[in-house]
Protein backbone atom coordinates (compact mmCIF):
# COMPACT_ATOMS: atom_id res chain seq x y z
CA UNK A 1 0.00 0.00 0.00
CA UNK A 2 2.94 2.17 0.43
CA UNK A 3 3.52 2.01 -2.75
CA UNK A 4 0.31 3.37 -3.57
CA UNK A 5 1.04 6.15 -1.76
CA UNK A 6 3.98 6.60 -3.38
CA UNK A 7 2.74 7.24 -7.00
CA UNK A 8 0.38 10.03 -5.44
CA UNK A 9 3.37 11.18 -3.79
CA UNK A 10 5.65 11.07 -7.41
CA UNK A 11 2.30 12.88 -8.85
CA UNK A 12 2.74 15.72 -6.74
CA UNK A 13 6.22 15.81 -6.83
CA UNK A 14 6.72 15.70 -10.20
CA UNK A 15 4.58 18.65 -10.96
CA UNK A 16 6.11 20.56 -8.36
CA UNK A 17 9.50 20.14 -9.99
CA UNK A 18 8.30 21.67 -12.97
CA UNK A 19 6.82 24.56 -11.38
CA UNK A 20 9.67 25.26 -9.80
CA UNK A 21 11.86 25.45 -13.39
CA UNK A 22 8.99 27.42 -14.33
CA UNK A 23 8.93 30.44 -11.70
CA UNK A 24 13.08 29.93 -12.35
CA UNK A 25 14.23 29.18 -8.90
CA UNK A 26 16.94 27.46 -10.38
CA UNK A 27 17.76 30.71 -11.99
CA UNK A 28 17.57 32.58 -8.33
CA UNK A 29 19.98 30.00 -6.46
CA UNK A 30 22.61 30.23 -8.96
CA UNK A 31 22.27 33.75 -8.85
CA UNK A 32 22.64 33.69 -5.19
CA UNK A 33 25.29 30.62 -5.25
CA UNK A 34 27.86 33.05 -8.19
CA UNK A 35 26.27 36.49 -8.57
CA UNK A 36 26.08 37.48 -5.12
CA UNK A 37 27.60 34.76 -2.89
CA UNK A 38 31.14 33.76 -5.05
CA UNK A 39 30.78 30.66 -3.71
CA UNK A 40 33.52 28.49 -4.99
CA UNK A 41 32.97 25.26 -6.61
CA UNK A 42 34.01 22.83 -3.97
CA UNK A 43 31.51 25.19 -1.48
CA UNK A 44 28.92 24.62 -4.48
CA UNK A 45 29.49 20.96 -4.48
CA UNK A 46 28.98 20.71 -1.05
CA UNK A 47 25.68 22.81 -0.76
CA UNK A 48 24.17 19.93 -3.85
CA UNK A 49 25.12 17.45 -1.50
CA UNK A 50 23.48 18.82 1.68
CA UNK A 51 20.29 20.49 -0.49
CA UNK A 52 19.90 16.91 -2.44
CA UNK A 53 20.19 14.61 0.56
CA UNK A 54 17.95 17.05 2.40
CA UNK A 55 15.17 16.97 -0.43
CA UNK A 56 15.24 13.22 -0.37
CA UNK A 57 14.39 13.42 3.15
CA UNK A 58 10.73 14.36 2.08
CA UNK A 59 9.97 13.41 -1.18
CA UNK A 60 11.39 10.29 -3.90
CA UNK A 61 14.80 10.95 -4.81
CA UNK A 62 13.96 10.62 -8.53
CA UNK A 63 11.94 14.11 -8.09
CA UNK A 64 14.77 15.91 -6.29
CA UNK A 65 17.20 14.74 -9.33
CA UNK A 66 14.37 16.27 -11.79
CA UNK A 67 14.06 19.08 -9.49
CA UNK A 68 17.95 19.67 -9.69
CA UNK A 69 18.79 19.28 -13.16
CA UNK A 70 17.96 22.46 -14.30
CA UNK A 71 19.98 24.12 -11.06
CA UNK A 72 22.86 21.73 -12.68
CA UNK A 73 22.90 23.04 -16.37
CA UNK A 74 22.91 26.26 -15.40
CA UNK A 75 25.82 25.95 -13.11
CA UNK A 76 27.64 23.82 -15.88
CA UNK A 77 26.81 26.62 -18.55
CA UNK A 78 28.09 29.37 -16.42
CA UNK A 79 31.46 27.62 -16.01
CA UNK A 80 31.62 26.56 -19.41
CA UNK A 81 30.77 30.24 -20.90
CA UNK A 82 33.97 31.17 -20.07
CA UNK A 83 36.25 28.29 -20.01
CA UNK A 84 34.98 26.16 -22.49
CA UNK A 85 33.46 22.45 -22.43
CA UNK A 86 34.61 21.31 -19.32
CA UNK A 87 33.66 17.47 -18.71
CA UNK A 88 35.18 17.65 -15.18
CA UNK A 89 33.06 20.41 -14.27
CA UNK A 90 29.70 17.98 -15.53
CA UNK A 91 30.71 15.30 -13.60
CA UNK A 92 31.11 16.73 -10.36
CA UNK A 93 27.86 18.39 -10.36
CA UNK A 94 26.19 15.68 -11.84
CA UNK A 95 28.08 13.03 -8.69
CA UNK A 96 27.25 15.88 -6.06
CA UNK A 97 23.52 15.37 -6.94
CA UNK A 98 23.70 11.27 -7.12
CA UNK A 99 25.31 10.89 -4.05
CA UNK A 100 23.36 13.54 -1.93
CA UNK A 101 20.05 11.88 -3.04
CA UNK A 102 20.75 8.54 -2.02
CA UNK A 103 22.54 9.79 0.53
CA UNK A 104 19.31 11.35 1.96
CA UNK A 105 16.82 8.03 1.71
CA UNK A 106 19.04 6.74 5.02
CA UNK A 107 17.96 9.60 7.14
CA UNK A 108 14.28 9.02 7.84
CA UNK A 109 12.46 5.34 7.72
CA UNK A 110 9.82 6.96 5.53
CA UNK A 111 12.12 8.27 3.31
CA UNK A 112 12.65 5.65 0.35
CA UNK A 113 10.64 2.39 -0.15
CA UNK A 114 13.51 0.35 0.80
CA UNK A 115 12.79 1.03 4.47
CA UNK A 116 9.42 0.32 4.19
CA UNK A 117 10.51 -3.24 2.80
CA UNK A 118 12.86 -3.22 5.81
CA UNK A 119 9.94 -2.94 8.56
CA UNK A 120 7.23 -4.88 7.18
CA UNK A 121 9.79 -7.90 6.39
CA UNK A 122 11.05 -7.73 10.24
CA UNK A 123 7.43 -7.33 11.35
CA UNK A 124 6.01 -10.80 9.85
CA UNK A 125 9.07 -12.41 10.79
CA UNK A 126 8.53 -11.40 14.32
CA UNK A 127 12.72 -10.13 14.38
CA UNK A 128 14.06 -9.59 17.61
CA UNK A 129 14.42 -5.44 18.66
CA UNK A 130 11.32 -5.23 16.12
CA UNK A 131 9.71 -2.79 18.80
CA UNK A 132 12.54 -0.53 18.67
CA UNK A 133 12.60 0.17 15.00
CA UNK A 134 9.66 3.74 15.32
CA UNK A 135 10.22 6.90 13.32
CA UNK A 136 11.53 8.92 16.45
CA UNK A 137 14.38 6.07 16.89
CA UNK A 138 15.21 6.25 13.44
CA UNK A 139 15.87 9.95 13.40
CA UNK A 140 17.84 9.91 16.50
CA UNK A 141 20.47 7.59 14.12
CA UNK A 142 19.57 8.65 11.27
CA UNK A 143 20.01 12.23 11.03
CA UNK A 144 23.63 12.23 12.05
CA UNK A 145 24.47 9.37 9.54
CA UNK A 146 23.39 11.52 6.82
CA UNK A 147 25.12 14.40 8.39
CA UNK A 148 28.46 12.60 8.20
CA UNK A 149 28.18 10.60 5.03
CA UNK A 150 27.52 14.39 3.27
CA UNK A 151 30.59 15.46 4.73
CA UNK A 152 32.43 12.25 3.80
CA UNK A 153 30.71 12.49 0.27
CA UNK A 154 32.57 15.73 -0.54
CA UNK A 155 35.20 15.02 0.99
CA UNK A 156 36.21 12.63 -1.34
CA UNK A 157 34.62 14.57 -4.55
CA UNK A 158 36.86 16.86 -3.75
CA UNK A 159 40.35 14.59 -3.18
CA UNK A 160 39.31 12.83 -5.68
CA UNK A 161 38.35 15.22 -8.78
CA UNK A 162 40.12 17.84 -7.02
CA UNK A 163 37.49 20.97 -7.76
CA UNK A 164 40.17 23.92 -6.15
CA UNK A 165 41.65 23.60 -9.34
CA UNK A 166 38.47 25.40 -11.34
CA UNK A 167 38.72 27.98 -8.39
CA UNK A 168 40.31 30.39 -10.57
CA UNK A 169 38.28 30.27 -13.58
CA UNK A 170 36.45 33.20 -14.27
CA UNK A 171 32.40 32.95 -14.18
CA UNK A 172 29.85 34.46 -16.37
CA UNK A 173 26.32 33.46 -15.73
CA UNK A 174 24.42 32.52 -18.67
CA UNK A 175 21.31 34.65 -17.62
CA UNK A 176 20.38 38.37 -17.15
CA UNK A 177 19.31 39.77 -14.22
CA UNK A 178 15.89 40.25 -14.88
CA UNK A 179 15.65 36.19 -15.60
CA UNK A 180 16.32 35.99 -11.67
CA UNK A 181 12.53 37.09 -10.55
CA UNK A 182 9.05 35.75 -11.37
CA UNK A 183 6.32 37.12 -10.52
CA UNK A 184 4.69 33.88 -8.27
CA UNK A 185 7.90 32.39 -7.31
CA UNK A 186 7.41 33.36 -3.50
CA UNK A 187 3.63 31.45 -4.03
CA UNK A 188 5.66 28.62 -5.62
CA UNK A 189 8.00 28.18 -2.93
CA UNK A 190 5.33 28.32 -0.35
CA UNK A 191 3.59 25.84 -2.25
CA UNK A 192 6.63 23.44 -2.36
CA UNK A 193 7.23 23.36 1.12
CA UNK A 194 3.30 22.37 1.55
CA UNK A 195 4.66 19.18 -0.60
CA UNK A 196 7.33 18.45 1.39
CA UNK A 197 5.34 18.95 4.90
CA UNK A 198 2.39 17.17 3.82
CA UNK A 199 3.90 14.27 1.78
CA UNK A 200 6.18 13.60 4.83
CA UNK A 201 3.25 13.86 7.43
CA UNK A 202 0.89 11.46 5.37
CA UNK A 203 3.70 8.98 4.84
CA UNK A 204 4.36 9.23 8.65
CA UNK A 205 0.83 8.72 9.25
CA UNK A 206 0.37 5.00 7.46
CA UNK A 207 3.57 3.87 8.69
CA UNK A 208 2.25 4.15 12.69
CA UNK A 209 -1.21 3.59 11.49
CA UNK A 210 -1.14 0.82 9.15
CA UNK A 211 -4.83 -0.32 9.89
CA UNK A 212 -5.97 2.58 8.21
CA UNK A 213 -4.34 2.05 5.48
CA UNK A 214 -7.54 3.09 2.97
CA UNK A 215 -8.45 6.24 4.67
CA UNK A 216 -5.02 7.64 4.55
CA UNK A 217 -4.97 6.55 1.24
CA UNK A 218 -7.78 8.00 0.56
CA UNK A 219 -6.49 11.50 2.18
CA UNK A 220 -3.39 11.17 -0.24
CA UNK A 221 -5.02 10.61 -3.02
CA UNK A 222 -7.52 13.71 -2.69
CA UNK A 223 -4.68 15.87 -1.43
CA UNK A 224 -2.96 15.22 -4.88
CA UNK A 225 -6.20 15.48 -6.90
CA UNK A 226 -6.99 18.80 -5.49
CA UNK A 227 -3.22 19.66 -5.75
CA UNK A 228 -3.27 19.24 -9.51
CA UNK A 229 -6.68 20.90 -10.25
CA UNK A 230 -5.23 24.00 -8.11
CA UNK A 231 -1.74 23.81 -10.41
CA UNK A 232 -4.11 23.53 -13.87
CA UNK A 233 -7.18 25.18 -13.33
CA UNK A 234 -7.00 28.56 -10.69
CA UNK A 235 -5.85 31.34 -12.58
CA UNK A 236 -3.76 33.38 -10.26
CA UNK A 237 -2.47 37.16 -10.59
CA UNK A 238 1.30 37.63 -10.82
CA UNK A 239 2.29 41.01 -11.41
CA UNK A 240 0.48 43.99 -8.79
CA UNK A 241 0.86 46.62 -11.97
CA UNK A 242 -0.60 43.82 -14.69
CA UNK A 243 -4.48 42.74 -14.00
CA UNK A 244 -3.69 39.45 -16.42
CA UNK A 245 -4.30 36.18 -14.94
CA UNK A 246 -2.79 32.73 -15.32
CA UNK A 247 -2.76 29.03 -14.21
CA UNK A 248 0.72 28.11 -12.43
CA UNK A 249 1.39 24.90 -15.01
CA UNK A 250 -0.25 24.41 -18.35
CA UNK A 251 0.65 20.64 -20.15
CA UNK A 252 3.23 22.02 -21.90
CA UNK A 253 5.21 23.05 -18.89
CA UNK A 254 5.28 18.65 -18.00
CA UNK A 255 7.26 17.68 -21.03
CA UNK A 256 9.43 20.55 -22.18
CA UNK A 257 12.92 20.13 -21.48
CA UNK A 258 12.46 16.99 -19.72
CA UNK A 259 15.97 15.01 -19.60
CA UNK A 260 15.46 12.62 -22.27
CA UNK A 261 18.79 11.34 -22.06
CA UNK A 262 18.34 10.37 -18.70
CA UNK A 263 14.86 8.83 -18.82
CA UNK A 264 16.58 6.25 -21.65
CA UNK A 265 19.41 4.75 -18.71
CA UNK A 266 16.50 4.47 -16.29
CA UNK A 267 14.98 2.68 -18.97
CA UNK A 268 17.91 0.43 -19.64
CA UNK A 269 18.62 0.53 -15.91
CA UNK A 270 15.06 -1.03 -15.31
CA UNK A 271 15.60 -3.77 -18.41
CA UNK A 272 18.82 -5.06 -17.33
CA UNK A 273 17.38 -5.29 -13.68
CA UNK A 274 14.42 -7.76 -14.93
CA UNK A 275 16.74 -9.56 -17.34
CA UNK A 276 19.15 -10.56 -14.37
CA UNK A 277 16.48 -10.95 -12.36
CA UNK A 278 14.85 -13.38 -14.23
CA UNK A 279 18.58 -15.01 -14.72
CA UNK A 280 18.34 -15.51 -10.81
CA UNK A 281 21.71 -13.79 -10.76
CA UNK A 282 20.54 -11.95 -7.38
CA UNK A 283 20.18 -15.52 -6.04
CA UNK A 284 24.03 -16.50 -6.90
CA UNK A 285 25.11 -13.52 -5.11
CA UNK A 286 22.73 -14.16 -1.96
CA UNK A 287 24.55 -17.67 -1.58
CA UNK A 288 28.21 -16.57 -2.35
CA UNK A 289 27.95 -14.05 0.16
CA UNK A 290 26.52 -16.62 2.50
CA UNK A 291 29.25 -18.75 1.66
CA UNK A 292 32.14 -16.11 2.23
CA UNK A 293 30.31 -14.76 5.57
CA UNK A 294 30.78 -18.34 7.31
CA UNK A 295 34.21 -17.91 7.42
CA UNK A 296 34.52 -16.84 11.12
CA UNK A 297 35.49 -13.35 11.28
CA UNK A 298 34.62 -10.30 13.05
CA UNK A 299 30.88 -8.82 13.51
CA UNK A 300 32.39 -5.36 12.00
CA UNK A 301 34.33 -7.44 8.88
CA UNK A 302 31.14 -9.52 8.39
CA UNK A 303 29.04 -6.46 8.07
CA UNK A 304 31.77 -4.87 5.85
CA UNK A 305 31.20 -7.57 3.40
CA UNK A 306 27.06 -7.82 3.54
CA UNK A 307 27.55 -4.40 2.79
CA UNK A 308 29.97 -4.74 0.54
CA UNK A 309 28.36 -7.26 -1.50
CA UNK A 310 24.71 -5.39 -1.39
CA UNK A 311 26.28 -2.14 -2.85
CA UNK A 312 27.79 -3.95 -5.39
CA UNK A 313 25.04 -6.67 -6.22
CA UNK A 314 22.97 -3.34 -6.43
CA UNK A 315 25.01 -1.53 -9.02
CA UNK A 316 23.31 -4.16 -12.10
CA UNK A 317 20.35 -5.40 -9.99
CA UNK A 318 17.16 -3.51 -8.86
CA UNK A 319 18.14 -2.53 -5.42
CA UNK A 320 14.41 -4.55 -4.10
CA UNK A 321 15.21 -8.13 -5.31
CA UNK A 322 18.96 -7.19 -3.76
CA UNK A 323 17.41 -6.32 -0.42
CA UNK A 324 14.71 -9.35 -0.19
CA UNK A 325 17.31 -11.83 -1.58
CA UNK A 326 19.59 -11.12 1.51
CA UNK A 327 16.87 -10.69 3.77
CA UNK A 328 16.16 -14.51 2.91
CA UNK A 329 19.55 -15.16 3.82
CA UNK A 330 20.31 -12.73 6.70
CA UNK A 331 17.91 -14.53 8.95
CA UNK A 332 19.06 -17.95 9.18
CA UNK A 333 23.10 -16.56 9.03
CA UNK A 334 22.30 -14.15 11.89
CA UNK A 335 21.23 -17.22 13.89
CA UNK A 336 24.05 -19.39 12.87
CA UNK A 337 27.09 -16.90 13.31
CA UNK A 338 24.83 -15.47 16.76
CA UNK A 339 24.04 -11.90 15.51
CA UNK A 340 21.44 -9.48 15.50
CA UNK A 341 18.80 -10.22 12.99
CA UNK A 342 17.65 -6.71 13.14
CA UNK A 343 21.09 -4.74 13.04
CA UNK A 344 22.13 -7.33 9.70
CA UNK A 345 18.73 -6.44 7.98
CA UNK A 346 19.40 -2.70 8.86
CA UNK A 347 22.94 -3.08 6.84
CA UNK A 348 21.46 -4.58 4.15
CA UNK A 349 18.68 -1.88 3.68
CA UNK A 350 21.13 1.00 4.07
CA UNK A 351 23.32 -0.80 1.19
CA UNK A 352 21.18 -1.10 -1.04
CA UNK A 353 20.58 2.61 -1.57
CA UNK A 354 24.51 2.66 -1.92
CA UNK A 355 24.85 2.17 -5.48
CA UNK A 356 27.44 5.10 -6.55
CA UNK A 357 28.95 3.51 -9.41
CA UNK A 358 26.63 2.67 -12.76
CA UNK A 359 24.91 5.40 -14.46
CA UNK A 360 22.11 2.16 -14.74
CA UNK A 361 22.43 1.37 -10.99
CA UNK A 362 19.51 3.48 -9.62
CA UNK A 363 17.14 6.15 -11.47
CA UNK A 364 18.58 8.54 -9.51
CA UNK A 365 21.93 7.31 -11.04
CA UNK A 366 20.63 7.09 -14.96
CA UNK A 367 18.52 10.64 -14.39
CA UNK A 368 21.53 12.29 -13.50
CA UNK A 369 23.47 10.83 -15.94
CA UNK A 370 21.88 11.37 -19.01
CA UNK A 371 20.43 14.90 -17.72
CA UNK A 372 23.64 16.43 -17.65
CA UNK A 373 25.76 17.13 -20.68
CA UNK A 374 29.51 15.70 -20.37
CA UNK A 375 29.32 13.55 -17.40
CA UNK A 376 32.50 11.23 -17.78
CA UNK A 377 31.68 7.32 -17.50
CA UNK A 378 35.25 6.40 -15.99
CA UNK A 379 35.66 9.48 -13.44
CA UNK A 380 31.47 8.70 -12.38
CA UNK A 381 32.94 4.76 -11.91
CA UNK A 382 35.95 6.01 -10.19
CA UNK A 383 35.01 7.94 -7.49
CA UNK A 384 31.47 5.69 -7.31
CA UNK A 385 34.15 2.54 -6.93
CA UNK A 386 35.45 5.08 -3.74
CA UNK A 387 32.14 5.82 -2.53
CA UNK A 388 30.86 2.21 -2.40
CA UNK A 389 33.71 0.96 -0.53
CA UNK A 390 33.49 4.17 2.16
CA UNK A 391 29.76 3.58 2.41
CA UNK A 392 30.17 0.04 3.57
CA UNK A 393 32.83 1.22 5.85
CA UNK A 394 30.25 3.42 7.33
CA UNK A 395 27.26 1.53 7.60
CA UNK A 396 28.95 -1.49 9.07
CA UNK A 397 30.46 1.12 11.79
CA UNK A 398 27.42 2.99 12.49
CA UNK A 399 25.50 -0.21 12.70
CA UNK A 400 27.63 -1.89 14.72
CA UNK A 401 27.65 0.90 17.31
CA UNK A 402 25.44 4.39 17.08
CA UNK A 403 22.45 1.93 16.31
CA UNK A 404 23.19 -0.57 17.98
CA UNK A 405 23.52 1.52 21.51
CA UNK A 406 20.22 3.57 20.23
CA UNK A 407 18.42 -0.14 20.25
CA UNK A 408 19.40 -1.45 23.17
CA UNK A 409 21.20 -4.01 21.50
CA UNK A 410 24.19 -4.47 23.33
Amino acid sequence: MDKIQLIFFFISGFLVSRLIIKVRLPQRLVYWFIGQRHLTLAKILFCLIAISAFLSFFIPNAITVLTLLPLLELLRRSYERANGPSRSIATMLALATIYGANIGGMGSITATPANGILVTYAVLNDIPGIQHLTFASWLIWGIPLVMVFVCIAALILGVVLRPWRHQKNSIQLPFGDNEVYHPLQNLSIWITIFYFVSSFILSVFLMVAPQRVFLLLTITGTVTLLFVLFLFLVPLKGNATDNSRDVLLKPADCYNDLPTKGFVFVGIAVVLAALLYVMNIHGYFSSWSGWVLKLGVPTFFLFFLIALATSFSTEVLSNTAVQISFFVMAIPLAQQLDLSALEVLIVITLSCTCAFMSPVATGVNGLAFGGVKGVSIFRMVLVGFVMNITGALLISGWVLNIVRSVYGLI
